[in-house]
């Protein structure tokens, strides 16, 4: 437990009373501090309630007032209105005829907890001054013990912030440190009178400097590597983008996909208030008393809240994402109700009402096997009310250029997209694209969706086609799923059409599958038809599955039966298992035996260990021609001041968990990830721009090692190596019960002070004790009633527990 930095030294004791005095007087100690902590109340304990000999010189004036905060610099967690908001040291002073020290809390803070700036109080700069002198009927409570300093602030002088958002100001850029995710594998197959050995590496490498981040990645495989891309990005909050230099891939649903060395910006949804990227409708209306609002989705309750007369608006529906109209329910206060709905599906072109997304690239776009000069391409969307988007887009290219319109809705018969692709090339013509989508979900269990394209397509130069004429293009797309309920499973149909001109011809595609439980069992039935009509001719293929899986129920593992049959050219039966193991599942393993069509057998067994430094898999593959057998691992290394962390994978943004002495110990998240012997572990996959909780499992840590907090929580920003310390005591503890050289037991509250001043303790009834030390001692000086009773403690026996530790005896004189 960490000491106060200045202005005294007895914050371990203030800690150890009061968790003696909560024993002793049953909760009373312990609700009184906290109700009544530095406001002025007096609680006086009655002695009489104690047992045992010496009750006179029981030290209980300090708890009169609740559990003191002394002066100093505490290192706490900062809540605010019950969310946790920092953790960082909080300087206390303690002011003239006060018996408790007050934090010092700076305005500029204040704010970044989500204090409306100005709103109903004035600014005032005194750090130090009590927080209800600055902000009307707020409060600050100190809990020692669990070192969290709770603030509480009326609601009206509170910022309006979406539930769940992190402010900009307590985004985490990480620390300085160097980033290797790598995987490998080697595979061996033999075949009659041939044998063939190939490898492969593969690795993603970055440095974080501040908000920077290089990355680059690669692969080699057949004596040849491979990059795959380069670059430096960073975040821009004050933009809600990021901006990036280097190789880069451009995708997006407005155009190609296309490989780019150059730079590009682009917004970021994750950095927006509500930190929410989906689109959500806004449910608006007006009250005529106070109300009761209920939205609900396919039955399930998305949000309910009271609203004053008046309009209200309800936009942060975290919930409402796998579409379906919302059912909003107003009830008045006056016991009159009535209804409305709001529809929503989602498609990928919708924004919020308000929000703005765009991208800007330029560069030399690589096409094929060759760099096209100066590319430049741009799209934006914006959602405006009544539920519509509008999006554009143009892309430029030598001799070429495209340009895209479109707009989308939401409507009670469903979502609509549609736009237009206009595009010039030189030489190439004219042509125009026309796309149209639609999606509706009924109740809660059935889904349509449909999509379709007609027009020209004018290829950008460099591709494959970029020296034909426009060619006509044609495609259908439509899915249709259906709940059929709990005891006759789920239905799935969808069926496609293509065609890009006489050259490529044309492809139909149509598939049914359906899925049901019984009881522990799951069975699925799916048939596919694929017609391919193209200069060579017409080819035909329809296959079939039927699988089903079966859970074993064996003790201490998960282990499952799986069994399918395969029709079409893959023809076949299967049956095997598939199971877990170990603490965490940590081991993955299979086996599977099945034939193919005319006969074939074949077998194939596989193995994965997961390890806090990585993973590793093997497998084994046989049939009666072919043999192979393939070794593979992967895993991620973490460069940073305090050494090397190993991990298993590497996430967008990652978590270093730094606990001193805490070798072994458990961290929350991850197979098998717990604190290495230099003190450090890595969490692997983090959110950025949202808060992510770490937690520290300390079971099985020796009683000398304590870990003061076992719960952080961070909001990275994207590509970080975030620093989580918990703050850990390494000292030796000392079960000690003592008396006075006649056998009296010692004074109850008495203090224990080690040979550097320090208080390492307090007397508990009929003598007993529990010490914690930096250093060994033999004797400790024991203090009461200030400094007008006191004697030298030394051990003088020892004894075993039932657990096994050891208890001293010993006399104070």
């Amino acid at each position: 437990m960490p000491y106060p930095a200045s202005g005294g030294h007895r914050d371990p004791a203030s800690r150890y009373m009061a968790a003696v005095a909560c024993l002793v007087f049953g909760g009373c100690v312990a609700s009184t501090s906290r109700a009544h902590a530095q406001d002025g109340r007096v609680v006086v304990f009655d002695p009489a309630f104690l047992t045992g000999d010496g009750l006179s010189a029981a030290d209980l004036q300090r708890f009169s007032r609740g559990n003191p905060v002394l002066p100093g610099s505490y290192d706490v967690d900062i809540w605010m209105n019950g969310e946790w908001q920092a953790r960082r040291p909080i300087r206390f002073e303690a002011h003239s005829g006060g018996t408790d020290a007050t934090p010092c809390v700076a305005y500029d803070d204040l704010v970044s907890f989500g204090l409306a700036p100005d709103r109903t109080h004035p600014r005032i700069d005194d750090p130090c001054l009590e927080i209800g002198q600055r902000i009307g009927a707020a409060t600050a409570r100190l809990d020692v013990g669990e070192q969290r300093l709770d603030i509480e602030v009326p609601q009206a002088a509170m910022a309006r912030r979406r539930p769940g958002a992190v402010p900009p100001g307590q985004w985490d850029s990480g620390v300085t440190a160097g980033l290797l995710a790598w995987r490998m594998s080697v595979r061996d197959i033999s075949t009659v009178g041939r044998r063939h050995t190939s490898g492969f590496f593969g690795a993603d490498a970055g440095v974080n400097l501040g908000a920077w981040r290089l990355r680059h990645a690669g692969a080699w495989s057949s004596g040849r590597y491979r990059r795959r891309h380069g670059f430096v990005e960073r975040h821009v909050g004050s933009l809600g983008s990021h901006i990036r230099i280097g190789d880069i891939s451009l995708a997006g649903d407005l155009f190609t996909p296309v490989r780019l060395r150059g730079i590009s910006m682009a917004s970021d949804a994750r950095m927006t208030a509500d930190a929410s990227s989906g689109y959500r409708p806004p449910v608006k209306g007006v009250a005529a008393t106070h109300a009761t609002v209920r939205v609900t989705q396919n039955g399930v309750l998305l949000r309910e809240l009271t609203v004053p007369p008046g309009p209200f608006s309800i936009d942060d529906l975290h919930g409402a994402g796998q579409g379906g109209d919302l059912e909003v329910n107003v009830e008045e206060s006056d016991g009159h109700r009535w209804s409305f709905r709001v529809p929503f599906f989602p498609v990928p072109e919708l924004m919020r009402e308000g929000h703005t997304g765009y991208a800007v690239s330029a560069g030399r776009a690589l096409v094929g096997r060759r760099y096209a000069r100066d590319m430049i391409q741009a799209t934006w969307r914006h959602g405006f009310p009544r539920r519509v988007t509008v999006y554009a887009g143009a892309s430029m290219w030598p001799r070429h250029a495209s340009a895209l319109v479109g707009a989308a809705t939401d409507t009670l018969v469903g979502a609509f997209a549609t736009d237009l692709t206009h595009s010039s090339s030189r030489g190439g013509g004219n042509a125009r694209l026309w796309r149209v989508r639609h999606g509706k979900r009924w109740n809660d269990r059935t889904l349509l969706s449909f999509g379709a394209s007609r027009g020209h397509d004018a290829p950008p130069p460099g591709s494959r086609r970029a020296r034909t004429r426009a060619m006509a293009v044609r495609r259908v797309d439509a899915a249709v799923q259906r709940d059929l309920g709990h005891e006759r499973g789920a239905l799935s149909i969808s069926a496609s059409y293509s065609s890009y001109g006489r050259q490529d011809g044309s492809t139909s595609d149509q598939a049914v599958s359906w899925t049901r439980s019984w009881r522990r069992a799951t069975m699925d039935l799916s048939l596919r038809r694929s017609v391919r009509r193209g200069m060579t001719g017409r080819r035909s293929e329809m296959s079939g599955q039927f699988g089903i899986s079966l859970p074993l129920g064996v003790a201490a593992t998960s282990l499952n039966l799986h069994a399918t049959v395969l029709g079409g050219r893959a023809g076949g039966a299967r049956i095997g298992i598939t199971g877990s193991s170990g603490e965490g599942g940590a081991t993955l393993y299979g086996a599977t035996l099945g034939y193919g069509r005319r006969g074939a057998r074949r077998a194939d067994v596989s193995l994965v260990r997961l390890l806090p430094v990585g993973e590793i898999a093997a497998a084994v593959d046989r049939t009666e021609s072919t043999h192979a057998a393939s070794l593979s691992a992967a895993g991620g290394v973490v460069i940073h001041a305090g050494g090397i962390s190993f991990s298993q994978r590497l996430g967008e943004a990652v978590a270093l968990v730094r606990a001193p002495g805490a070798t072994g110990a458990r961290i929350g998240a991850g197979h098998g990830t717990r604190i290495d012997r230099r003190g450090h572990a890595i969490v692997p996959y983090l959110t950025p721009f949202r808060w992510n909780s770490v937690d520290l499992d300390p079971t099985g840590l020796p009683m000398d090692v304590s870990v003061v907090s076992t719960h952080r929580r961070v909001a990275p920003t994207p590509g970080a190596v975030v620093l989580v310390p918990f703050d850990t005591d390494v000292a030796r503890t000392w079960l000690v019960t003592a008396s006075f050289a006649d056998g009296a037991p010692l004074p109850f509250g008495a203090d224990v002070i080690d040979a550097m001043g320090r208080s390492v303790g307090v007397i508990g009834q009929m003598g007993r004790m529990f010490l914690r030390t930096p250093d060994a001692a033999s004797h400790w000086a024991v203090r009461w009633e200030g400094a007008t009773g006191e004697c030298i403690l030394r051990l003088r026996n020892t004894t075993k527990t039932a657990a096994g530790d050891a208890r001293y005896l010993g006399v104070c004189e």
